[in-house]
């Protein structure tokens, strides 16, 4: 069958002087050999939901269990600093051959056994600092365990959206290669039949082959964004994967209150505030070099030799000894020094993870209030396009409507559907980034490791503390489409504004006055005018003449000219009052503003 249509089409061609087309294969396949379900190496059996997914990824994910260990091991070094407070017991034994050269000279045996208990009574807060400095570092490894956990935890919620959204293109590449099958196969049957264009056949095939191409490429997509949730999860997405749920309830009202949460949330910022905390326990202890210490000394022990002289000794003594270094060639004060330095290097380090986290805070919820009125416009243009392709199809079957209308109306559809499919998974994505920087995101979707101790159980209270020491909720304040189009009506110029010699202006108005009712005037006062913009209707001239003048100190008129009506504040006496004006129009986004003679 195959070959006799290739032998139709090659004789088609030949006739109308068309090249003979080249068909893959894949556009000769029934529509059932297509994969309109996933390949099976692309997913692993079951089912499964996110909360379940990011549970097992924060359990599993070696860069938390990394994390969660070097927590551990800060714990660990606290209680060896602890140590310090604690006596030091040491033993010593030792037995063999003593040489003497005085009266008694000879080689005698000897064996001495001495048990020693040291205790520190001061060293100059020197375990202190460094309890305090450790305990700190502790914190530090828990904010970063945080940190760790709540990234991942976004990676994760990252993979899955994207498997979700990659399948949801594939899906949408496979219905756009569908409907191009179907039209190559309504422009075949024409062109076999004699009623239709070669030119037509050739079309279609082309167009055909981009879908194909085009469900390739998401079909690779979603191989790659297949393989990161493996790498992040640790096992392949699931065949039945239940939408992400919708976090819009767990935002607050508002950007400011989101950056304060953030500053209340992030454990990248808190931990950047208890590094400080740390360098000064450093520095701390690096003082502690100039001060004496005292130990209590407890000591016993015997001492045996085999001559006559000495024979056995025992020994028992209790001493508080006092030490004190004088020189150590300078080392103490290079220690003190780098300790003051490293101090300032973390408060620079604070300041900089306050401004990222409010950076990360004001743009991934900027971004959920974007995407949330976007798709209302992108719905709209989908919905739209989709009439439309309905329409132009009824068309082309009359002959109301070319083919490449209906192919055209096709692939709009095809890109509106997708843009449309991904500011919905953008808007989730971005309300997670939102909850993340906030350090919420764990919570929102209760996930949680078992062996993450709370903050209570470690006994940290400083957390009202370290909120007064963010940088401010200060920054850009959200946005809708009315902020960008009020106005623009008014201010564009829907008519060239140099297609008009000055000789065919007539005053509209007074400069003082924005409103006119009067198509005649008097003549022009001569001067420098900065012209605003140039219109084809009275009614808007007027509009933007009244505005101006309720914005500026400068009077506006408006002038008609050949058909259209000029808006233009002045006069000016000086070219400067009139650049400054200028100026000051274009920084209102009057881009046209320019200076003429009036």
């Amino acid at each position: 069958m195959k070959s006799n249509v290739t032998l139709k089409l090659k004789k088609l061609f030949s006739q109308h002087a068309f090249r003979p087309l080249t068909v893959t294969t894949l556009a000769f396949l029934p529509l059932s050999a297509l994969a309109q379900s996933l390949p099976a190496s692309l997913y692993a059996p079951g089912a499964t939901d996110l909360p379940s997914t990011i549970q097992q990824t924060i359990v599993t994910n070696p860069e938390v269990n990394a994390a969660w260990a070097n927590f551990s091991a800060t714990g660990s070094d606290a209680r060896g600093a602890r140590g310090n407070y604690l006596p030091s017991i040491d033993v010593r034994a030792g037995v063999g051959r003593q040489d003497q050269q005085n009266d008694g000279r000879g080689s005698y045996s000897s064996d001495f056994a001495e048990l020693t208990l040291t205790q520190m009574v001061f060293d100059g807060f020197a375990t202190r600092s460094e309890v305090e400095r450790l305990d700190r570092a502790r914190l530090i490894a828990y904010f970063q365990l945080l940190g760790a956990s709540e990234e991942i935890t976004l990676e994760a919620f990252r993979a899955y959206v994207d498997v979700l959204r990659h399948r949801e293109l594939v899906r949408l590449a496979q219905d756009n290669y569908r409907e191009h099958q179907r039209v190559f196969s309504q422009i075949e049957e024409r062109a076999l039949s004699g009623a239709g264009r070669g030119v037509d056949l050739e079309q279609i095939s082309g167009r055909l082959a981009l879908a194909e191409s085009n469900l390739m490429t998401e079909a690779s997509n979603l191989h790659d964004v297949t393989a990161r949730f493996q790498r992040i999860v640790g096992t392949l997405p699931a065949q039945n994967m239940l939408p992400a749920p919708s976090l819009a309830n767990e935002l607050p009202e508002d950007v400011s209150q989101a950056v304060e949460m953030a500053f209340q949330g992030n454990p990248e910022f808190h931990a950047a505030i208890e590094n400080i905390a740390v360098q000064r326990a450093e520095l701390e202890g690096a003082r502690s070099a100039y001060m004496p210490r005292l130990d209590i000394q407890g000591r016993t022990g015997t001492n045996n030799q085999d001559d006559a002289i000495a024979g056995r000794r025992d020994e028992h003594s209790i001493q508080l000894v006092a030490s004190m270094n004088l020189y150590r060639g300078g080392s103490d004060q290079a220690a003190f020094n780098a300790a003051s330095t490293r101090i300032e290097q973390a408060e620079n380090q604070r300041e900089t993870a306050c401004t990222n986290v409010r950076q990360t805070t004001q743009i991934a919820y900027n971004d959920t209030q974007r995407l949330s009125e976007q798709l209302s416009y992108l719905n709209e243009h989908r919905q739209s396009i989709d009439r439309v392709r309905g329409a132009y199809q009824q068309q082309f079957d009359i002959g109301q409507r070319t083919l490449l209308d209906v192919l055209d109306s096709e692939n709009e559809f095809f890109e509106a559907s997708r843009a449309y499919s991904n500011a919905q998974f953008d808007l989730t994505l971005a309300q997670a980034r939102t909850l993340a920087a906030m350090g919420q995101l764990m919570h929102t979707l209760q996930v949680t490791r078992d062996d993450i101790p709370s903050l209570s159980e470690l006994g940290y209270e400083d957390m009202a503390d370290n909120i007064r020491m963010a940088c401010g909720v200060e920054g850009p304040r959200g946005f809708t489409l009315d902020d960008f189009t009020r106005g623009i009506s008014a201010r564009q110029n829907d008519m060239p504004q140099s297609a008009y010699s000055e000789s065919e202006n007539v005053v509209m108005a007074a400069p003082v006055e924005a409103a006119v009712t009067h198509m005649s005037a008097p003549k022009p006062v001569q001067g420098l005018y900065v012209q605003v913009a140039s219109l084809s209707a009275i009614e808007r001239a007027e509009a933007l003449s009244n505005q101006l003048s309720n914005q500026l100190t400068d009077g506006a008129r408006v002038l008609a000219a050949a058909g259209n009506f000029r808006v233009q504040v002045g006069p000016f006496e000086s070219f400067d009052d009139a650049k400054s004006l200028q100026s000051e129009l274009q920084g209102f986004g009057y881009a046209d503003a320019f200076i003429t003679r009036g």
